[in-house]
């Protein structure tokens, strides 16, 4: 065996525990988000090279997908999604997360409407959640 397949297999092996530990390194302060009703600023996926301010999440779900991937439910309520700013509900995968702060703030009439409806884990009759773990 030489050197390049050293590396390639030990890359193999490593790979999906650097997968879980990201998704889990934000798993508390999104839960305690959830648990407190409280905001978090976060940076999603590419958003930095599109220029994009943080977004601001109203946490209402931490879930479990069907695939073992971590989910975050909440109300956007400033974002870059598809390169527009608006408020809606949003499922974000925490393996996309750059980096989370959780700010002051209250939820809005909205998003307090949205969180007391709850999250039944689908989009349309697409049912992904196994299980939440926080809300």
């Amino acid at each position: 065996m030489n050197l390049d397949h050293i590396a390639l297999t030990l890359l193999i092996i490593i790979a999906p525990f650097s997968s879980a530990q990201a998704q889990s390194k934000h798993e508390a302060q999104l839960c305690k988000a959830a648990e407190t009703n409280r905001i978090v600023e976060l940076v999603y996926d590419k958003d930095a090279s599109k220029g994009c301010l943080p977004r601001l999440v109203d946490v209402h779900q931490v879930a479990i997908g069907n695939n073992g991937k971590l989910y975050m439910h909440g109300w956007q309520n400033r974002g870059c999604t598809k390169g527009r700013d608006y408020a809606s509900k949003r499922i974000f995968r925490f393996d996309k997360i750059k980096s989370v702060e959780i700010i002051d703030g209250d939820f809005n009439e909205k998003s307090q409407s949205v969180k007391a409806e709850g999250w039944d884990g689908c989009i349309g009759s697409n049912c992904f959640i196994k299980e939440n773990i926080c809300e």
